[in-house]
């Protein structure tokens, strides 16, 4: 009796994870079609954000991946304690950098909403980075080569 009760809850809690799975899958492919709907829309939003600033468009392009809020800041040449002056516009509202924490540490990485716009190849960014990634040649190497070589217009 005990046995077949522990086993129905095994396969409750198995039913309940595949459930949440489906959810989240079909949660991911709206988020895609919406985005993928209003392209023109959040290009000119990230156009207002970034404005002419290189170092947004630097941390749209570093926080492809997960990177730490101390790494992020050496790579732009920035005082840690600045680094939520340049955050604030692509953390808030519309979240195009979402905050992590592990412990103590703080990491950001950019939304998934940046990936699927192509934001590297975006004409109105191409030129920011490449001035940013250009005035860090003259400083020590934060740029890897697979980075740069993704901004190559094709």
């Amino acid at each position: 009796m005990v046995n077949e009760k522990e086993d129905q809850m095994k396969d409750d809690i198995r039913d309940i994870r595949n459930d949440i799975e489906r959810i989240k899958s079909s949660t991911h492919n709206i988020n895609r079609i919406m985005t993928l709907s209003n392209v023109d829309t959040i290009i000119n939003d990230l156009v207002e954000i970034i404005g002419r600033s290189e170092k947004r468009a630097a941390i749209l392009f570093l926080t492809k991946d997960k990177i730490s809020a101390q790494e992020l800041a050496d790579k732009l040449t920035l005082d840690r304690r600045n680094l939520p002056k340049y955050m604030a516009s692509l953390t808030d509202k519309k979240a195009y950098v979402t905050v992590l924490k592990e412990g103590t540490t703080v990491y950001y990485q950019r939304a998934e909403i940046i990936d699927l716009i192509n934001f590297e190849k975006q004409k109105s960014f191409i030129p920011l980075i490449q001035s940013w990634i250009s005035k860090q040649s003259e400083k020590p190497k934060v740029v890897s080569e697979q980075e740069s070589e993704e901004l190559k217009v094709d």
